[in-house]
């Protein structure tokens, strides 16, 4: 089997361990809860900084068109802003766990396919 082959597989093996750490027994809830506390968390904070942002910014405005244009944008700000924010949140920390367990399955996949 080729190489691209045996990554290919390595791949696919390592995201279907990683999908199937989320799944629906007690290591896949914890799993799961890790991620959505800080999310929901930062989430929130990154909307609130965004609100804050544009409200500021629809204070400084001189035209009623700026003003407009500035609420047009308000709520892709603030949806940027959560996403953020949550992604801040979780940091690279949260995602250890699953880098592990992709690399095992990676291996896995990998192995496999050679034989």
């Amino acid at each position: 089997m080729s190489t691209w082959n045996r990554i290919e597989s390595g791949i696919k093996q390592g995201l279907k361990d990683v999908a199937a750490s989320y799944g629906i027994d007690w290591s896949g809830a914890a799993n799961t809860a890790s991620k959505v506390g800080p999310a929901v968390g930062g989430g929130i904070k990154g909307a609130k900084n965004a609100r804050a942002e544009v409200e500021m910014r629809i204070s400084k405005a001189e035209t009623r068109l700026e003003v407009g244009r500035i609420e047009k944008a308000a709520t892709q700000m603030v949806a940027k802003g959560a996403a953020k924010g949550a992604i801040k949140a979780i940091g690279i920390w949260g995602f250890i766990p699953d880098i592990a367990i992709f690399a095992n399955g990676f291996r896995k996949g990998y192995s496999t396919a050679g034989n």
